[in-house]
């Protein structure tokens, strides 16, 4: 029996627990919620990002794409919300997890009804993913990080992605290479990485150079850190108690790793070594030649 690659077994057991406590009920996401103005509730924050990467494409030139792929799909609400936003489009989703491939599917029969046909979830790495489709736009939220491969990545976006066609990530970055990160961050930046099973933590102009390697380029960037309220009273109670169970090994549960991780994370907002970046990219017409390209963290 072959062994289940991390980041899946992360996401099988960690994925019900998430959409049961985490910060937005209902909708199908479990991505950052993100308090813009205007927004007023948690379902709100939830789905902001989805009418931002609306936006986004519309304002970069693709006001009616005809495919869209999500790599990193989650459980469906990203794709669901881009369905209604683009009724005219057929959209796929990715994900590594066998446990989210069959939440999303009953997500989006449950959502979009008899339109649901026009959206496809898949089971798979989007590091190797070789589907028979090219896409006007790709989007991935919260899952480049998880790449094990960041030249993987996006060699994989480029095979999937049309000549001109763009490409939404959010995601966190370190604010700066880590050798120019204190001691203490440098250890906060892997007790966040291994709670979370991140391969391609790096920063935005680390994320440039891969990302041109495959023929894309960075056309704009935006900075949400300052919306997504860290802090809570849960979060405390986490920070207090994470020493506890890095000090007991409780990384390794899946549980325990999600907490330290997390706490990690919150230090790293909290101090600006982290940071939460919308980036919009824009694949080279004509195709520049891909080359193999390793990612650096």
């Amino acid at each position: 029996m072959s062994i289940p690659h991390p980041v899946a077994r992360y996401y099988d057991r960690n994925t019900r627990r998430f959409l049961r406590f985490g910060r937005i009920r209902g909708g199908g996401v479990i991505h950052r919620a993100l308090w813009a103005p205007g927004v007023t509730n948690s379902g709100e924050a939830g789905a902001w990002i989805h009418g931002w990467i609306g936006e986004m494409l519309r304002d970069h030139g693709l006001a009616t794409p005809d495919v869209i792929l999500d790599m990193g799909c989650g459980v469906g609400g990203t794709l669901v919300d881009l369905a209604r936003t683009f009724p005219e489009a057929e959209l796929h989703g990715v994900t590594i997890s066998t446990q989210q491939v069959k939440l999303a599917r009953q997500l989006v029969g449950e959502q979009l009804g008899p339109d649901a046909a026009r959206l496809r979830i898949h089971a798979g790495d989007f590091d190797s993913l070789d589907l028979p489709i090219q896409a006007d736009a790709v989007v991935a939220i919260e899952a480049f990080v998880h790449s094990g491969d960041a030249g993987a990545f996006f060699r994989s976006v480029a095979r999937h992605l049309a000549p001109g066609g763009l490409m939404v990530l959010v995601d966190d970055f370190l604010t700066a290479p880590r050798t120019r990160l204190t001691p203490r961050q440098q250890a906060r930046v892997r007790h966040f990485e291994r709670g979370w099973h991140l391969g391609s933590l790096c920063t935005v102009d680390t994320l440039e150079s891969d990302a041109a390697g495959a023929g894309l380029e960075l056309v704009s960037g935006f900075d949400f850190t300052h919306w997504t309220r860290p802090g809570r009273p849960r979060d405390r109670v986490i920070a207090a108690l994470s020493p506890a169970f890095r000090g007991l090994g409780l990384v390794r549960v899946p549980f325990f790793a999600n907490m330290i991780g997390g706490d990690a994370l919150q230090d790293g907002l909290r101090e600006g070594f982290i940071r939460y970046r919308g980036l919009v990219l824009r694949r080279s017409w004509p195709m520049t030649p891909v080359t193999p390209v390793t990612g650096r963290r």
